[in-house]
Parts: structure tokens; sequence; C-alpha cells
């Protein structure tokens, strides 16, 4: 089966889920082609193979050509094209505008769905991706489907009613965000809304840096969070609370993998805490590399909290890995995370912002090597059970096929 992903942005080192559905796709058998706003960064060589198609840049030849496209390739559909922007207007006049001022990158993704013969669209997010998914639709003719993640269902969900009307089905990765979702579209779409799980690879997890030689032990004890540099990852709050318990231990360090608008401030906050010696901030780093130093950390903090635009986080995929790696996590009490770090079974939980209780809990954990154990155990049935990404990604290309018959 052929089927085009639309994506912001691709590839993006904070949407690490995307390349592995991409990849299972791929082995079930389906010829994958990327539609992407912009190019991220990444240094994995199987996504630069995989076959991407970047929206033009405007004002290009490519723009001048892909817009005429419209005109040309496809003038009957473009009265379809045209009503859906209004229906679109009256619901959300911004996502409108996005609509009008993407034309050429609708007719530069149209002309490959027609060249390849691609009969369905699945629009990563709700936001943009979903948008443009909808106006490929209304002029190709191809099947749309939407995943819905965190962001996208909690800020950025404009001319939800539509997007969902007009798709065959909306995966939705958490409870919590099926739960949001069902309170933005009326009940009689709610049948389209299904709770497919992100996954991970296990046979990549599963190594337990303690009880295996490749542990670094020389590098000391070392917690480590992973994610976007953004308000609502909590990594204030994570600085804040490594600040108390670095002054018992001396010996212990702070990594955090990844980039974004906070970086600045959160190197300036270490610096005021008079723990920027024992920070590390190496940026984003390849998904095997970011693996292998998750495998050897000592704890994993997911210190996630409600950003003051309503933006929350739901189940981080990091989590997850932790979990197959055997790695201890402490992370907050939010719905979307709850559903995989239940307090003191697989994990634990702290509230939100709780500075004083992130740092017990991240001294409990590193103290007690028999709750690490424990929790690390349940923590990898709970992974193999409900989070294989074999299991749940042939839930999706089952979706996918179903809405094409």
């Amino acid at each position: 089966m052929k089927i085009a992903l639309i994506l912001t942005t691709f590839p993006c080192g904070s949407e690490t889920f995307v390349v592995r559905e991409i990849e299972g796709l791929q082995r079930l058998g389906f010829d994958v082609t990327v539609l992407a706003g912009a190019p991220g960064r990444s240094g994995d060589e199987d996504i630069r193979r995989v076959k991407t198609v970047y929206r033009p840049r405007r004002f290009s030849v490519g723009a001048v050509v892909s817009a005429g496209y419209l005109v040309v390739g496809r003038l009957p559909a473009l009265g379809k094209l045209l009503r859906l922007i209004v229906k679109v207007l009256l619901s959300c006049p911004r996502e409108a505008l996005s609509l009008i001022g993407n034309l050429a990158a609708i007719g530069c993704f149209a002309r490959r769905l027609d060249r390849e013969g691609i009969s369905h669209i699945h629009a990563y997010f709700l936001s943009w991706p979903a948008s443009i998914g909808m106006a490929l639709s209304a002029v190709c003719g191809a099947e749309l489907s939407i995943s819905a993640h965190a962001r996208d269902i909690f800020v950025e969900h404009g001319a939800v009613e539509l997007k969902v009307r007009l798709a065959g089905f909306v995966r939705v990765c958490t409870r919590q965000g099926l739960k949001r979702l069902k309170t933005l579209v009326p009940a009689r779409y709610h049948y389209k809304l299904r709770l497919v799980h992100h996954g991970i690879r296990i046979a990549c997890g599963g190594v337990n840096p303690r009880r295996n030689s490749f542990h670094p032990s020389k590098r000391g004890t070392f917690v480590i969070g992973v994610g976007r540099l953004v308000g609502k990852k909590g990594f204030a709050n994570l600085l804040k609370a490594f600040a108390l318990v670095a002054r018992r231990d001396p010996g212990l360090r702070l990594i955090i993998v990844g980039d974004g608008p906070e970086r600045e401030h959160l190197d300036a906050l270490a610096g005021q805490l008079k723990v920027k010696s024992r920070v590390d901030f190496p940026g984003w780093k390849r998904l095997d590399e970011t693996l292998q130093l998750l495998a050897t950390a000592d704890l994993l903090a997911a210190p996630s909290i409600v950003d003051g635009d309503g933006d929350s986080d739901g189940l981080p995929n990091v989590i997850l890995e932790a979990f197959a790696c055997g790695v201890p996590v402490v992370a907050s009490n939010l719905d979307g995370i709850a559903e995989a770090v239940k307090h003191r079974q697989t994990g634990l939980l702290v509230a939100p912002a709780d500075v004083a209780g992130l740092a017990a809990a991240i001294e409990e954990l590193l103290k007690d090597k028999d709750l690490q154990c424990r929790l690390s155990e349940k923590a990898r049935q709970t992974v193999v059970r409900r989070f294989d990404l074999t299991k749940n990604v042939r839930q999706l290309a089952w979706l996918c096929k179903r809405a094409n018959r």
C-alpha cells in the first residue's frame, strides 16, 4: 500500500516515534513517502533514505510551478479546494489563511501524489499537517487519516471538528488525549477516534546497566533528562531539584539531552544554582546515541508540567525507552504519563512543579537499589505488554488499510 505521511518538520529530534513508525510500516510492506514543511536535522542515514518531498520555498520557481499545477493539472478539483477553504474560514480564520499561504505546498504535494498513485494520506498532528491533509484529500481524492498527540490536542486544534469529520479515522496515542479530544468534537464523530499507543522496539531495550559491563561506572552517578528545551518539559524544576540533591551527593551529575528556546535560560539557571560544572547540555544526539546514554544513566527524570498556554505532555517516548533499558523513572503525575508510570509500581510520581518532592524522589530512588530493581522489572513487563512497536504499528496499518476499502 502506498501512503504519504505529512509532517511539519522531518526528521525532527523530538519526534522519534515518527521514525519508528515509518520503519514499522515499511517492514509491513507499506511504500512510504514523507511530505514535510521543512527539513530538520538527523545523523541517522536510514532516515535520509526515506522518500521525502519538502514544501517549496516561497516565491521560488518551484513554488510557481507547484501553484500552477493546481490550475493546470487539477483544475476540476480546484473548486473543492476553494469550498474547503471557505469551510475552514468559518471555523478558524487562522487555519484558512494558512491554507491560502500554502497553495504552492499543496500543489507540490498533489503532484507527487498523482505521480506515485498514492491513495492514502496520514497527517501527523492535528495542526498544520492535518490542514494540508484536508486540502490534499479534496484535490486528489485520497483517503485522509490523522494522528493526534499532545500540543495539537491541547493548544493547536483549529477547525478540529471539520478535520475529524473529513478523516477516515483519528489515531490518538494516549487515553488523556482521547478524553480531551472527545470534548472538542460532537459525540457523533467519537467512533472515528482510535487509541493506538506509540511503541518502541523491545529488542533494542532490555539492557540493565546495573547488571551489564557496558555501564561506565567511572563516570559516577548521573541523572538524565531528555526532550525539547521548552516550558512544558519542566527542566527548570529538574535543575532546582538536582541542586538540592547535589548538596548531599558531591558525585552526582545531571545530563539534559535536547535543544530548544529555553537552552540559554536553563544554562543561566544552572549557574545561578551553582551546579553548572555538574550539568551537561549536549544538545540533540542521534537516537542510537541517546539510547546508549540513557541505558547508562542511573535514573531518568521526566518532570513535565502544564505550560502557561495549556500545553502538556502526553506520554513522552523516553519514558518507554527507559522502561525497556531497565532505567528507573521519576516523573510528574500528569494524566498521560500516569498511563504508564504507576506510582511505586513502574516508577515514582510527584506532583508537577513540586521541586522538593522531585528532589526527595530522586534521592530515594538513587539510594534504594532494591526499589530500583522492583520498579524496573515491572516497567519492563509494562512496555512489553502495551508498548511493543510491532504490535502497535500493526494496529495503525490495519486502520489505514480498512479506511481504503
